[in-house]
């Protein structure tokens, strides 16, 4: 995971990813991507696919954080704690999923309806406040938060900066957020 970069080139190789260029992404997934592969591989004990998973969203988290750097073990050593981080919320997710679907095969939902109806009520109560958003606003949460597009493509495809997607993600957000708590209070 750890090149033997100069810190000029590895400060020129963090602020193109911190741009986002196209260049830099593929240097780094080339120069990086393997090492943070094993790295993982490793911290997973040889689960191939929540390695993949976790590899995944470092790229993601990198994406989202980089900053220009000069010192390779530092910029080494950030990259470690943002692919065991990853590593660990996919984990979570992961035991989150089996836990509810072992919950399910053996019926245990029927021993808490309050947690179900509860979760339904707050369902119900999501679709109310995304129906009632801007037609604009909701396409725009749905795919960032429920397709997974990336800032950068929702940027591309609206002819936008990141920065003022990120602007009306944090708009609609505060939108949702006032319809949804509108919403649950009527249901209490």
């Amino acid at each position: 995971m750890e090149q033997a970069a100069s810190p000029s080139h590895l400060r020129e190789l963090t602020s193109a990813l911190a741009q986002g260029d196209d260049t830099a992404w593929s240097e780094f997934h080339r120069d990086y991507g393997p090492g943070l592969f094993r790295y993982l591989l490793g911290g997973t004990r040889g689960d191939y696919d929540l390695a993949a998973e976790a590899l995944q969203q470092t790229y993601l988290r990198v994406a989202r954080y980089a900053r220009p750097c000069e010192s390779a073990p530092m910029f080494s050593g950030w990259l470690r704690v943002v692919a065991r981080s990853a590593l660990n919320d996919c984990r979570r997710r992961r035991k989150n999923f089996w836990s509810l679907l072992r919950r399910s095969e053996a019926g245990q939902e029927e021993q808490v309806p309050e947690s179900v109806a509860s979760d339904n009520h707050v369902f119900e109560s999501l679709d109310l406040a995304l129906a009632q958003l801007e037609p604009a606003e909701r396409a725009l949460l749905e795919e960032k938060y429920f397709s997974g597009t990336d800032v950068r493509s929702l940027a591309a495809r609206l002819n936008l900066t990141p920065k003022a997607v990120e602007s009306r993600l944090t708009r609609a957000r505060a939108e949702l957020r006032r319809h949804l708590v509108a919403a649950l209070s009527r249901h209490e």
